[in-house]
């Protein structure tokens, strides 16, 4: 029986981590406690702050030849991996391992994006939005008509009073003529023109995407049925979790997602007022490339799960602040600048705020949400059993 976790009488705080390094370093000893397999795979590129080696390390628990497998991701987008990284070491510490179904595996992946994870920035070393670059690179890239014009503007060379004010203009001009959700969607929807700019897709596969393919190949070859859950944050809120299922609506893929979290919850009018607009359009994203990767042999359900962690911000400035600073960092002034500790700073409290509501809150979840997932994928797996019949 998969137990109930009680996060309301654990210590949260105790499953987050102050850097990258730690993070890492307890995932490890956790899986090794737990009795996981555990497998490495260095960065031969980039390094973190201070030179420091990096890899995407994963943990397997369960029987290696289970059919059933969920595989669970963090730091997809690296400055968001504190969260996912305390979820994974909460299920590994409490009720996870044990409690995992008969002929159920699990794979943890944990740091999808080491570099970024480690600068605390969003995308890789080489300012790759890895949720963008999940495609074919030697197709044309889809088009995003609407960014040239942004990056006109919202690339500034400085972030003094005036820039701002000058780039805030252009921006209220850009909604005048377009509308909000116009400037919303070509900033975040993934470009593939502009090296040094916003969502920035790739001209070809980054490392962390070819070495989350490997992991796929070799791990999955047995799969027949894989949960996902790849674990994001950024969206105002306090904890709060967002189901971003990318199955089509119409396809049993979705429907298995929703029976497993409610369809109440994958409802576009629920996640849109989560998520405080309507959301973006989107290219490229890991979903549909390890969806894509798996059809020949596998089944694959599950959805990009957000932990809501911003303060809401109502002035257009601090709404965009985070990724102009990470922006501003990498191209204007250098990740070493003398403002860099302060920025980091801010960016971080976005993506891993350290109220002590938000760390119960994220763990209460995210123990809830593997403990519904996995149940539902014991049963999707006496569902193929009774078919096999």
């Amino acid at each position: 029986m998969i137990k109930k976790a009680d996060a309301e009488h654990m210590d949260a705080e105790k499953f987050f981590s102050e850097t990258y390094d730690e993070a890492r370093s307890r995932f490890l000893e956790a899986a090794r406690l737990a009795g996981a397999r555990i497998n490495h795979y260095d960065n031969p590129v980039a390094r973190g702050p201070g030179g420091l080696p990096l890899s995407l390390d994963t943990a397997w628990f369960g029987p290696a030849d289970a059919t059933t497998v969920l595989l669970n991701t963090c730091g997809t987008h690296g400055a968001e991996g504190y969260a996912g990284s305390a979820a994974q070491l909460a299920w590994m510490t409490t009720c996870g391992p044990q409690d995992l179904p008969r002929d159920t595996a699990a794979l943890l992946v944990h740091a999808v994006n080491p570099f970024g994870f480690a600068w605390g920035l969003r995308a890789t070393e080489n300012n790759v939005d890895i949720n963008r670059n999940f495609l074919d690179h030697a197709a044309p890239h889809p088009e995003n008509e609407l960014y040239e014009e942004l990056h006109s503007f919202l690339c500034p060379k400085s972030l003094d009073e005036a820039s701002m004010h000058k780039m805030l203009a252009a921006g209220a001009h850009f909604v005048e003529r377009h509308g909000q959700w116009a400037l919303e969607d070509a900033m975040s929807r993934g470009q593939y023109t502009h090296p040094d700019g916003y969502h920035f897709g790739g001209h070809a596969p980054e490392w962390s995407n070819t070495t989350i393919r490997d992991i796929v190949k070799s791990e999955l070859a047995q799969a027949l049925r894989v949960g996902f859950i790849d674990w994001h944050s950024g969206p105002a809120g306090d904890g709060e979790l967002i189901h971003l299922c990318f199955s089509k609506p119409d396809s049993a893929e979705f429907a298995r997602a929703a029976h497993w979290w409610g369809r109440d919850a994958l409802d576009p009018k629920t996640i849109n007022a989560m998520w405080g607009s309507r959301r973006p359009s989107r290219r490229g994203i890991m979903f549909w490339g390890l969806e894509e990767q798996l059809a020949p042999h596998a089944q694959f359900a599950g959805a990009v799960i957000e932990f809501r962690s911003a303060q809401q911000k109502v002035n257009p400035a601090k709404a965009i602040r985070a990724s102009v600073l990470e922006r501003w960092l990498r191209f204007e002034s250098g990740l070493d600048a003398p403002e860099a500790e302060q920025y980091f700073a801010e960016i971080r409290e976005d993506y891993a705020p350290h109220r002590k509501s938000w760390h119960v809150n994220v763990i209460r979840n995210a123990l809830e949400c593997y403990r519904t997932t996995l149940i539902g994928m014991s049963e999707w797996n006496r569902e193929s059993l009774r078919a096999a019949d």
